[in-house]
């Protein structure tokens, strides 16, 4: 029955406008195939995706809104069946690269600054000795030339 409702769905197709055309692509790239969860209906081939696709054409057809279509996805599969997840799950997911991205330039700022103050701290040790040697070459001049210990 099932695959006479489909034949005949994808006959109607032509039919369509393409308003209604439109608003089921945008539902098919928004649910995920609930039998691996890896490709939307738009393009996964399982027989499961191609039930979803004529059940969409169907609630389309009929006039449901996509948001309609996609609270019935979502309560018969959970949010597992969205492939971009609504509310804070979604938030997360697209706020996390951010997150990543500022939290790496931080420590990288971070080692950037430990290898310069180093570099800097090395210099004024390299500074110090040459110093005392600098001194110390004086002294001794200067004890030779006047025959008097400093």
């Amino acid at each position: 029955m099932r695959t006479i409702l489909l034949a005949m769905l994808l006959l109607n197709v032509t039919s369509l406008s393409d308003t209604q055309k439109s608003e089921i692509r945008q539902v098919e790239e928004r649910l995920l195939a609930p039998c691996c969860y890896t490709q939307s209906i738009a393009v996964h081939g399982s027989e499961i995706a191609g039930q979803m696709r004529a059940e969409v054409t169907e609630m389309v057809v009929h006039g449901r809104t996509e948001n309609e279509i996609v609270n019935y996805y979502r309560n018969l599969y959970g949010d597992r069946v969205l492939v971009v997840p609504d509310g804070v799950t979604g938030e997360i997911l697209f706020s996390l690269p951010v997150i990543i991205v500022v939290f790496g330039c931080l420590v990288l700022l971070l080692c950037v600054r430990k290898m310069l103050r180093s570099r800097q701290e090395s210099q004024l040790l390299a500074e110090k000795q040459t110093r005392r040697v600098i001194d110390k070459a004086i002294r001794e001049m200067i004890e030779r030339e006047t025959g008097e210990p400093l």
